[in-house]
């Protein structure tokens, strides 16, 4: 099989992870789980080129990890003489937490992203909200609107001058974005904060969506729903979850999400297929500590849907 080639555009945290009633995590987040998940489900058919600002206290580090992973190019690493993003996330319970966002990197250009478009697919995860400058992304829309995977994610979280988040839906601009991309990601928390004025999943693509797109709103252990128009007619589809015996960190799991999703669908063209491999992909990632776990990856997705079939 041609190796598939993948950008991943958005930001590599430093990531603190303190999990409700469990021992705290330090691992590499953000678009670090794309990469490294990606990175496991294709092996040596993947092509994937992270593009990032890296930390002048992480990129040795992060350099070194990379290395040894299969099929990632390091040509988009683009490292600063600072200290690299930090996310402080806090679990209040196994599925909510709090967050601190420090070291804010500035927002990627057009000029730092343009040499990495010739790709099967470019994913655009908004990991902290200003990734990438709006004048980039819509000039990517127009050069790979059909190749564009976008993870709605920060985009609608603001952050106080002590760098805490807190969810608030920017007051414009929110259309261009979702309208910008063939694939639009987004968690059910983030879906009810934009689909106040909806009256339900039809409603809010038929005001915000074009006929080509498809929305993915992915719920936590309810699965995910699929909303997409086929013969002039919108409709939506939901996905269960997948069953797991234990749940250990639930970070990352809309990244891991995502990442299944494009590597299924690349592979066979089919929105259902996919979203049925990207909600094990997540469940496999929830049972796995931060990115330091990454490695187990397929050998844990294999143990759920074992699981899944005996129980069934």
């Amino acid at each position: 099989m041609q190796a598939l080639r993948i950008t991943v555009i958005g930001t590599i945290n430093k990531d603190l992870i303190l999990p409700f009633r469990s021992a705290p995590i330090e691992s590499f987040g953000g678009i670090f789980y794309d990469v490294a998940i990606l990175a496991q489900l294709l092996g040596e058919n993947g092509e994937i080129v992270p593009v990032s600002y890296i930390g002048e206290d992480v990129l040795s580090t992060v350099q070194a990890i990379l290395k040894k992973l299969p099929g990632v190019s390091q040509a988009g690493l683009i490292p600063l003489p600072e200290k690299n993003h930090k996310v402080i996330l806090e679990y209040t319970s196994p599925q909510r937490r709090q967050e601190k966002s420090l070291f804010r990197f500035p927002p990627l250009s057009w000029q730092q992203i343009a040499p990495f478009l010739e790709a099967d697919m470019v994913i655009v995860n908004l990991i902290s909200g200003w990734d990438i400058e709006k004048a980039a992304y819509l000039k990517l829309s127009q050069a790979a609107r059909e190749r564009l995977y976008l993870d709605v994610h920060y985009l609608l979280m603001g952050v106080d001058e002590m760098g805490r988040r807190f969810l608030r839906r920017p007051e414009e601009g929110v259309e261009e974005w979702l309208a910008g991309s063939r694939f639009v990601q987004m968690n059910e928390e983030e879906y009810r904060l934009l689909a106040a004025e909806s009256r339900n999943e039809v409603d809010f693509f038929q005001r915000y969506c074009k006929d080509d797109q498809v929305l993915l709103i992915t719920r936590a252990v309810k699965g995910a729903t699929i909303v997409y128009q086929r013969d002039g007619m919108v409709g939506h589809k939901n996905f269960p979850a997948w069953r797991v015996s234990r749940l250990v960190d639930s970070t990352g799991c809309g990244d891991a999400f995502g990442a299944g999703f494009v590597v299924k669908y690349l592979e066979t063209g089919k929105v259902p297929a996919a979203v049925e491999f990207a909600n094990l992909v997540a469940a496999a990632n929830l049972s796995l500590k931060g990115t330091n776990e990454m490695h187990r990856l397929l050998e844990t997705m294999a143990q759920i849907r074992a699981e899944n079939e005996r129980e069934a």
